[in-house]
């Protein structure tokens, strides 16, 4: 279930000790989003299960039964930004208003959430591995493993997702997917081909192609790369996630370096850059094997963003596996990485293994991974500042007054500027940090 310009932090799920929320308690409901694109792709998660569930989405406070701060822990603020809306939100409940809070996302796996969560009396604490616990806490049961990080959002006028095979053919040791979601079940090109068509026929600009092992997919003799090929061919913006290592063919890498309407990025999970470890988590090749690909898609990709999974502190890593990915680290110049520290699923080979990593040793590896990526990050986006680039806007004019985009290469952009959610600006990128670029105004 691991899954995807910006670091995200990803840690420990925190135990929520919460139970479902009342039946017909909670008719309304507002997601605040703190922090990276990948937090705004939780909340959209998030959001599809409370419309699921029969809940109003409402934008204030004032309105909403249920509050969800779905945040973020990059910033050294991060937490006592969060700490004065929980302080607004325990006045609202006092006076009626709020009924139920949740904690989720990088803070709701950090250790201060348990503080958190006693001072201010929060009813659902969860990190980034266990987001689908709101679907069980806002009433729709049997919900256990639907809601994964590959799970669509909800669809907008401007972008849809386009599940294209599901379940998974692997035996990684600490996912729990294959178990309760069987083996990979491929759609035919054909009806996923119609399905893109119907989209852009109704005016969407981005399909985000999307399965577990999205490039394992596979019929009659074709494979991945053919639908990708078509699909490029149809769809205005093309992007697909989630890939693995054992699958992506240089075909793959070259089709996103040539076609024209796909979004220049990778998204490719190593989970370690130890040998030893890739061959406990039975992740089917080796360190340098992945290297070759990263070789091939900056060849045939010359502007292409990189982003990874990494997991620290799996049963057994010792200090030399630690530090065969941090050269990893170090030689693919990852522009995000998504860093978990290891969390035992129940019913996964992993949860059962002997030698665990003491917590203050995974924190410190943790860190050391972060730091590093976001070295590298940082020195990568300020390459691009005083380029003209054409922005996709996802998102429009935000609280702090700017519009969230893309750019053909796969840098997030704040652009400030009210824009259309689906529409292009050009714009000069006047400064950068290790997550995000940003753009001044639009030219004309």
């Amino acid at each position: 279930m691991m899954s995807r310009m910006r670091v995200a932090i990803t840690k420990k799920p925190a135990e929520s000790g919460a139970r479902s929320a009342p039946a017909g308690e909670l008719k309304t409901a507002c997601i605040r989003t703190f922090g990276c694109q990948m937090n705004v792709h939780d909340s959209d998660r998030m959001r599809r299960m409370i419309l699921d569930a029969g809940l109003s989405e409402v934008q204030d406070y004032e309105s909403a039964d249920l509050v969800v701060l779905n945040t973020c822990y990059v910033r050294e603020n991060a937490v006592d930004r969060v700490r004065g809306h929980l302080g607004q939100l325990n006045r609202l409940r006092r006076e009626g208003k709020v009924k139920k809070i949740a904690l989720t996302g990088c803070i709701g796996a950090a250790e201060e959430s348990a503080e958190l969560k006693e001072q201010y009396g929060i009813d659902l604490v969860l990190g980034t591995h266990n987001t689908y616990e709101l679907a069980e806490f806002i009433g729709l049961p049997t919900m256990r493993e639907t809601y994964t990080p590959n799970l669509p959002g909800v669809e907008g006028r401007h972008s849809a997702f386009v599940t294209i095979m599901t379940g998974c053919n692997y035996r990684c040791s600490y996912c729990i997917v294959p178990a309760v979601r069987g083996r990979m079940i491929c759609r035919s090109m054909d009806d996923v081909l119609e399905e893109v068509q119907r989209l852009t026929a109704g005016g969407t600009e981005y399909i985000t192609l999307l399965g577990q092992t999205v490039d394992a997919w596979r019929e009659s003799g074709k494979r991945f790369a053919d639908l990708l090929k078509r699909v490029a061919e149809i769809a205005p913006r093309v992007w697909f996630t989630t890939s693995h290592p054992s699958n992506m063919e240089d075909r793959t890498l070259r089709i996103i370096g040539e076609s024209p309407s796909i979004v220049k990025r990778l998204h490719l999970p190593v989970q370690s850059g130890s040998d030893r470890m890739l061959k406990m988590m039975h992740r089917g090749y080796k360190s340098d094997r992945y290297r070759r690909k990263i070789e091939v898609f900056r060849e045939e990709v010359a502007d292409g963003t990189l982003s990874t999974d990494i997991i620290v502190g799996h049963p057994g890593e010792t200090e030399e596996d630690h530090e065969a990915t941090l050269r990893l680290v170090e030689d693919c110049r990852f522009d995000t990485a998504y860093i978990f520290k290891f969390s035992p699923r129940r019913g996964t080979e992993a949860a059962e293994m002997p030698d665990r990593v003491p917590d203050e040793v995974v924190q410190r590896r943790f860190l050391e991974v972060l730091r590093a990526v976001e070295q590298n990050a940082l020195r990568q986006n300020r390459d691009k500042i005083g380029s003209i680039e054409e922005i996709f806007i996802r998102e429009g004019r935000t609280r702090n007054g700017r519009a969230i985009g893309e750019t053909w290469s796969g840098h997030a952009v704040h652009v400030p500027a009210e824009a259309e959610p689906g529409s292009y600006v050009k714009a000069r990128i006047e400064s950068a940090g290790p997550h995000v670029l940003y753009a001044g105004e639009p030219a004309n």
